[in-house]
């Protein structure tokens, strides 16, 4: 790879290898989605696995079964298991000194839902090869929306891709994933991660939050106490982190924190979702979890 403009030889590596890292959790677990998996099990998995491979999970693992989105990650002791021929979205991220790579894919563990799968992945494959630096971030709603279109499903309209900045993974720039009239452009420098969701034609095409909150993050570093910022900075954490750090749980309740609320796909039908972190340098728009 070039070296890129915006980024230090060093920066460039940390991305390079944090995609490196994801892509061989992708390649070993999505053939161990199976049914009756123990949910808290495969997450601890997958967490394990990027730090036996060098890198740090950027947030808890989330796993969403059918009509849930995005936002559940495990419990410590959650008894939870994938039900006969589910719908099985696995999102995860990989960081190296706060460099971050954020992806998911989905498994389809019946016939009725490979499609959807098939489609979900297509979809992500045409922004891949569609987009430009200077191309405007418009156009990837433009070609997700006409992908779901062509296959008969529904773009889920209110979940977005996001900009990434070192240890900020929704640092502030949005990226529909249905037609907008946003004029941003795509430049070098950016690191966005894009992720799709399709639906079924029965679902209503957004997400609804649901009271559970699994997955935090600080709501000021200023008032942290300082092993909580020295352990996860401004990234997503959740309680299996808290008690695996042995922190007490009872400074997690004295400060303020952003929830995350689990969110489920308003008319309950299953969703499946593709994502990957994308990166533009000298011009180019490199892949870096293909």
């Amino acid at each position: 790879m070039e070296r890129a403009k915006n980024f230090s030889d060093q920066e460039e590596d940390y991305y390079i290898q944090a995609g490196q890292i994801a892509r061989k959790v992708r390649r070993t677990f999505e053939n161990k989605v199976k049914d009756g998996t123990n949910v808290l099990e495969l997450c601890e998995a997958i967490e394990n696995e990027i730090e036996e491979l060098g890198g740090k999970p950027a947030f808890p693992c989330n796993i969403g079964i059918n009509e849930v989105a995005a936002h559940y990650t495990a419990a410590s002791e959650d008894p939870t298991t994938i039900p006969p021929g589910a719908l099985v979205k696995i999102d995860y991220g990989v960081h190296l000194e706060g460099y971050i790579v954020d992806t998911a894919f989905s498994v389809a563990l019946s016939n009725t839902d490979k499609k959807i799968v098939e489609e979900v992945n297509r979809a992500l494959g045409e922004v891949i090869k569609r987009i430009k630096v200077g191309e405007k971030i418009s156009k990837v709603g433009e070609i997700v929306d006409s992908v779901a279109r062509e296959g008969g499903f529904l773009v889920i309209s209110n979940l977005h891709g996001h900009e990434i900045k070192r240890f900020n993974l929704h640092s502030g720039l949005s990226i529909p994933n249905i037609p907008n009239k946003n004029s941003t452009r795509f430049t070098n420098g950016m690191v966005v991660a894009i992720e799709p969701f399709f639906t079924y034609s029965f679902g209503k095409g957004y997400v609804e939050e649901v009271q559970t909150a699994l997955i935090f993050k600080l709501a000021s570093l200023n008032k942290a106490p300082e092993e909580l910022k020295n352990y996860f900075h401004s990234l997503p954490f959740c309680e299996r982190w808290i008690r695996k750090k042995k922190i007490d749980l009872d400074i997690i309740k004295k400060i303020p924190l952003i929830r995350y609320n689990v969110l489920v796909e308003a008319g309950s039908a299953p969703v499946a979702q593709r994502e990957t972190t994308l990166i533009f340098i000298d011009d180019k728009v490199v892949d870096l979890v293909p």
